[in-house]
């Protein structure tokens, strides 16, 4: 990979993060009973981790599989990066 793709990529990654600070379905966490740990969501997804470092992409993949929705990372980060929010990636993978 060239070093202009790795800062695409970057930066890509860094202005999805910045819209998922932001987005208010992350926000608003009111009725939530609690909050899991990264260490409980790894258990529940079963992710299997090499060398004790954790991928987040795979591991929210297996998160949304563990919840029934067929789309992985890339698909939330597709949706959101197009002006979708969270809610609306949820709502409509969980209708499929």
């Amino acid at each position: 990979m060239n070093v202009s793709n790795q800062e695409q990529k970057r930066v890509r990654l860094k202005q999805f993060l910045k819209i998922l600070s932001e987005d208010p379905y992350l926000l608003n966490q009111d009725g939530l009973e609690k909050l899991r740990s990264l260490s409980e969501i790894v258990i529940l997804t079963g992710y299997k981790s090499r060398d004790g470092l954790v991928n987040m992409a795979e591991l929210v993949s297996l998160l949304l599989k563990k919840m029934g929705i067929e789309a992985g990372s890339e698909d939330l980060m597709e949706c959101v990066m197009e002006g979708g929010s969270v809610d609306n990636f949820m709502t409509q993978r969980n209708k499929r």
